[in-house]
């Protein structure tokens, strides 16, 4: 954490600090003359290397015990050993949750446009929830858009999620998707780079990338114009050796570029859940049913096939969504306040409505809101 705040984010000294010093314990004894004499410092980090002290650093440790927020190091067992196997792995990573296990599952990054449209965001839901329901971590960075239907997709499966966020995990970011984080941190976690009270800026996001591919096995393009930050955690994952899949688009779809680019450049198109699965099945053996069509989600040109549409009742659907559902009107209501009338948890009341929505009983819109 020292080391964290005194380099910054995403910074690859650590690792040449760790190759020269064996531990980040002897570089701190080594003192500021020492550190002068490596030379590949610049005179703002020597000064914070400085000022700022593992007594600071142990009063930012107690602060985020006090807020519900875990700590953990490259030395840390609960470090996800991907990560340590990237150019410049993060010192330091605040959590909010339980991270899965990252060691013993396939985990794959879905990321895309925050102006996506109806079609790429049913892909991107359609795409977690079959991946979710093989077993598959889904890591996403919970933006609007692609972001947001890909977390909601695991969480209505009842997988495990994970969202990488740009700024602390208690900034007032995005806070139309304050529920959805809820829901992601009580059935996954919540992760961030940047200690809390971080708050959101533009360069964040590219920095933080790296670790949404770090995470992954592969990284699935849903829908990214042709300047796209989802662009570069595409370049990310190619960076660290990983796949890159693309949801193919139309030619006149605005947001559709980045990924046909992509495909261009190598990227391999996808139009199921199988698609993907099928480049695991030799490292994980037994572990995928490519045979379940339930779940294989199919694409075509520019609209996406489900199941066909459902029945006007509720058969089929868990518990929670039938519970919900009768408080739902032709009024947009928003979550917190479906939570009230049903009686369920924000966690439970995201997954239900979720699960409404692909089944095509519910629409939603900005702000959490929902209506029949």
């Amino acid at each position: 954490m020292w080391l964290q705040q005194a380099l910054g984010a995403g910074s690859s000294k650590p690792v040449r600090i760790l190759s020269n010093y064996g531990s980040v314990k002897d570089f701190y004894l080594a003192g500021k003359e020492s550190w002068l004499l490596e030379g590949y410092f610049t005179r703002k980090e020597i000064y914070k290397l400085s000022s700022y002290s593992a007594a600071d650093a142990q009063l930012l440790v107690s602060y985020c015990e006090d807020i519900g927020q875990n700590i953990i190091t490259p030395e840390s067992e609960e470090y996800p050993g991907q990560l340590t196997q990237i150019p410049n792995p993060p010192c330091a990573l605040y959590v909010k949750g339980e991270l899965p296990d990252f060691g013993s599952c396939l985990s794959v990054s879905i990321v895309g446009t925050r102006k996506a449209t109806e079609a790429g965001k049913t892909a991107a839901r359609s795409f977690a929830f079959g991946l979710a329901k093989q077993g598959v971590i889904v890591v996403s960075g919970g933006a609007l858009g692609i972001d947001t239907a890909a977390h909601s997709g695991a969480l209505q499966a009842g997988g495990k999620t994970v969202c990488v966020l740009g700024c602390g995990i208690d900034a007032n970011y995005l806070m139309a998707n304050a529920p959805l984080r809820e829901a992601i941190a009580a059935k996954g976690a919540l992760l961030s780079e940047y200690p809390p009270s971080t708050q959101a800026m533009g360069s964040n996001f590219p920095i933080r990338n790296r670790i949404i591919s770090g995470l992954s096995a592969g990284t699935l393009v849903v829908e990214a114009a042709a300047k796209s930050g989802s662009l570069i955690t595409a370049d990310c994952a190619l960076d660290q050796g990983k796949d890159v899949f693309a949801v193919p688009s139309g030619i006149y779809n605005p947001v559709g570029k980045g990924v046909n680019s992509l495909i261009k450049s190598g990227a391999k198109p996808v139009s199921s859940v199988n698609d993907i699965l099928e480049e695991y099945t030799e490292q994980y053996p037994g572990k995928f049913n490519l045979d379940d069509t339930q779940i294989n989600v199919i694409i075509k040109g520019s609209n996406t096939e489900t199941a066909p549409a459902p029945e006007a009742s509720l058969e089929g659907l868990s518990d929670d969504a039938k519970r919900l559902f009768p408080f739902m009107t032709d009024e947009p209501e928003h979550v917190s306040k479906l939570c009230k009338l049903s009686g369920l948890r924000i966690a439970q009341a995201l997954s239900a409505v979720t699960e409404l929505e692909i089944a095509g009983k519910v629409k939603s819109y900005p702000g959490s809101r929902y209506s029949i």
